[in-house]
């Protein structure tokens, strides 16, 4: 008699919930009854089921440590009663876990093909099993569409221990589920696939998740700890206008682009104190908004860091116009907001607020037209970000002068025999004043370019291909990089030897440490198509609208000049400032070493108590003091990234219950692409990045390495159309989406292939 292995999870979790919850009609077995009696089985299948089926797989490695789920193959919508259509379709589900053993199983399932909703559950954290619930659900009959990637649905977020009472009638049935189900389960984290037709809730299939909660940490005190810090906040009264204070990871100077959703304690202070604190408002004085100075942008909850709307959205207020028109450009912006927030928080100054003035003025008509402003105070903002527009284009020069007098400073600084801490300090207020600053006021100067590009296109001054043709020829930070890596080792490292991917994450090796592994297998490509030149006759469409709509001081030529060099010099000085940061984690490793400092505990340092040092006459607790800072925030730290929140904070309720609806990326060029992918989140081993998509979650300016491979695509979680990466692949002309969030973005990799169609907006994995 043949000894049975044991029946996989997959078909025993079903077993065990049979009884509590509903379950469509489901059959199993092994691969040997399918071949040994293989009629047999067809006969039961025919007889058990009258409806369509599924075949779904039940491998035993989806019950390893990692689940796997949505790796292996279930196909849908097969007849029972067409014996060849059943057959074939166990065997290509068989034939899918590689090499078949006579006991692997599957089973097949009664499929529900006209469900209101279908969906997947996370009971808890799947990475570390913290209280949180997930929820993601589409209005379509096939769960598929949800485990594949190929849909994002509906994404619903909440605190396990919420109130049932706060939540709404559907989500409540749907947890009343969930808590028979984990009482069958002990209380274990599980991975749901379920449907609702006509209000009933039917399982599909119940995984155990692999992981513990930190029992330690009190969930409940510290998110009520939150709300109410929240509700404090929201109700303070300030100098700046408007009753509504909402919070945004992925807004203005875009935190979880650039620093990540959890950054390290080191990261995140210094991306305070080099921007976020004081810089960035000084930049929006220097340019000519409104004063907003002493007012911090970025606030951390729990370890993320969100950016203060209030603060941002009055920052572009033009401070000539009146009072009451500037209450009424908020309150609408907010309102605007409050509406539809995930289609704005990552798309701000483009698509909500009026910062700037292109040629294509109808563009900012039609959204001030959504407004109760009266015509004339319309009339008002267009003509006051007409001036501000135009005095800001004339800046250009001053801002360029700045950082490259900051390239002395820091030369000069680095010759010098300044002790370690004298160093850093010196450093950070070179970076602050002629590194952050500079580089904030150009790269608002690049953003408003785009927007003048853009206008160029909307009025057919220039076509769609010459757009891009234009872009493509812009002289690029990238090109040259190419062309020095191309020429010298030595020539190359000595001006990017620098740069590291997470440009403010200390512990990513850089470059010059890393050079191998990121350079590795090179296909370079350094032609640049021949300059594109304006036309006397687009010159002379430019100059009309200049003259029509009464920008000072500027014409076709400046105005051309200001859109090459302000894209140019935003990277420019972004390469400059991310030296100091570089010089500066070289001073603290140095001190590290010095004072007996483990090197991988130098990211969990708060660069203010460093920088605090510098005034200091007694350094006796020196050691002491910074150990101590490093234990505190490693614990903080390990304490704040159980916390899952939202990426929009509308109110305090939301961080016990948030949904968010689909992400919508930026797509670059209009090219289709399906390809194997690599997804980039360690740096220690080799690189083979040629002929690939590239997945990244956060892609800052030190992933620029990529581009000197011959990639296929690439794809982030965060950004915007104006984020580095849109441009960098705008530039290259390499296919991507841009900014697909983070739920998806984790969906996408759960298999081996993905395919990116640009023109039609689409992605999914394959």
């Amino acid at each position: 008699m043949r000894i049975l292995r044991k029946i996989p999870n997959k078909i025993k979790n079903l077993n065990i919930i049979n009884k509590v919850v509903s379950v469509p009609k489901y059959y199993y077995f092994d691969y040997l009854a399918f071949t040994k009696n293989k009629l047999a089985v067809l006969k039961k299948i025919n007889t058990k089921f009258k409806k369509k089926i599924i075949i779904r797989s039940a491998f035993y490695e989806e019950d390893g440590i990692k689940t796997n789920a949505g790796k292996y193959l279930s196909i849908s919508n097969v007849n029972p009663k067409n014996y060849n259509q059943v057959t074939k379709s166990i065997e290509k589900v068989f034939h899918c876990y590689g090499k078949i053993k006579s006991n692997d199983f599957l089973f097949v399932q009664e499929y529900i093909d006209n469900a209101d909703s279908v969906g997947v559950i996370f009971t808890a954290d799947p990475k570390n099993g913290s209280p949180f619930r997930t929820i993601n659900f589409t209005n379509t009959n096939s769960t598929d569409l949800i485990t594949s990637g190929k849909s994002n649905g509906k994404i619903c977020s909440f605190f396990k221990n919420i109130k049932k009472t706060k939540l709404n009638k559907n989500i409540r049935k749907i947890e009343n589920t969930i808590k028979k189900l984990e009482d069958k389960f002990s209380n274990k984290a599980l991975d749901i696939e379920f449907l609702i037709l006509k209000k009933k809730i039917f399982i599909l299939q119940v995984r155990k998740i692999n992981v513990q909660s930190n029992k330690k940490i009190n969930f409940k005190k510290s998110i009520k700890d939150l709300e109410k810090k929240i509700a404090k906040m929201t109700n303070e009264s300030s100098h700046l206008i408007g009753k509504e204070r909402y919070f945004s990871t992925m807004t203005d100077w875009n935190p979880a682009e650039i620093i990540g959703l959890k950054p390290k304690p080191l990261a995140m202070s210094l991306y305070q104190s080099l921007i976020t604190d004081e810089i960035w408002s000084q930049s929006r004085v220097f340019l000519g908004y409104k004063d907003v100075t002493k007012m911090p942008l970025l606030y951390s909850f729990f370890g993320t860091p969100y950016i203060d709307l209030r603060t941002d959205i009055n920052s572009f207020l033009a401070p000539e116009l009146s009072e009451k028109i500037q209450i009424k450009l908020i309150n609408f912006y907010f309102k605007s907001f409050k509406k539809n927030p995930y289609n704005f928080y990552d798309k701000i100054e483009s698509s909500l607020v009026i910062n700037c003035i292109s040629l294509d003025l109808n563009k900012y008509k039609k959204l001030l037209n959504k407004s109760n402003l009266l015509r004339n105070e319309k009339k008002q903002i267009i003509n006051k970000y007409i001036n501000l527009t135009s005095e800001i284009i004339l800046k250009l020069n001053d801002n360029i002068k700045k950082y490259e007098y900051g390239k002395y400073l820091l030369m000069k600084q680095k010759k010098n025999k300044n002790s370690t801490i004298n160093k850093i300090y010196l450093l950070h207020n070179i970076c602050k004043n002629y590194g952050t600053l500079p580089f904030a006021n150009l790269a608002r100067m690049a953003f408003i370019a785009i927007e003048f590009i853009n206008s160029f296109e909307e009025l057919k001054i220039i076509s769609s291909e010459e757009k891009k043709k234009f872009l493509e020829t812009i002289k690029s930070i990238s090109l040259e990089m190419n062309k020095d890596l191309k020429k010298s080792k030595s020539k190359f490292l000595k001006n990017y030897g620098h740069l590291r991917p997470n440009t403010y994450e200390i512990s990513t090796p850089n470059y010059k440490e890393n050079f191998k592994n990121y350079f590795q297998k090179l296909k370079l490509n350094v032609t640049r198509p021949r300059k594109f030149i304006f036309s006397n006759n687009q010159k002379k469409k430019i100059n009309f609208y200049i003259k029509k709509y009464n920008f000072k001081n500027i014409n076709a030529d400046i105005l051309i000049n200001f859109i090459e060099n302000s894209i140019y010099h935003r990277e420019k000085s972004k390469l400059f400032f991310s030296k100091i940061i570089d010089s500066i984690f070289t001073e603290l490793k140095i001190l590290s070493k010095r004072i007996g400092l483990k090197q991988s505990d130098l990211q969990y340092l708060d660069i203010k108590n460093i920088l605090t040092l510098y005034g200091k006459f007694s350094h006796q607790n020196v050691i002491k003091d910074l150990k101590k800072n490093i234990l505190d925030n490693k614990k903080i730290y390990e304490h704040d990234k159980n916390f899952n929140l939202p990426n929009v904070i509308l109110n305090k309720k939301d961080i016990y219950f948030f949904e968010e609806k689909k992400a919508s990326p930026t797509f670059v060029t209009n090219k289709t692409i399906t390809s194997k992918f690599i997804v980039m989140n360690k740096f220690s081993k080799k690189l083979n990045l040629n002929n690939k998509i590239v997945c990244i979650e956060n892609a800052d300016p030190g992933y620029d390495f990529i581009f000197n491979y011959k990639i296929n695509g690439l794809i982030t979680a965060f950004g915007g159309p104006n984020s580095h990466m849109s441009i960098r692949c705008n530039e290259f002309s390499v296919p991507a989406a841009i900014g697909v969030g983070e739920k998806k973005f984790q969906q996408l990799l759960k298999k081996n292939m993905l395919y990116l169609n640009c023109e039609k907006k689409m992605l999914s994995n394959i």
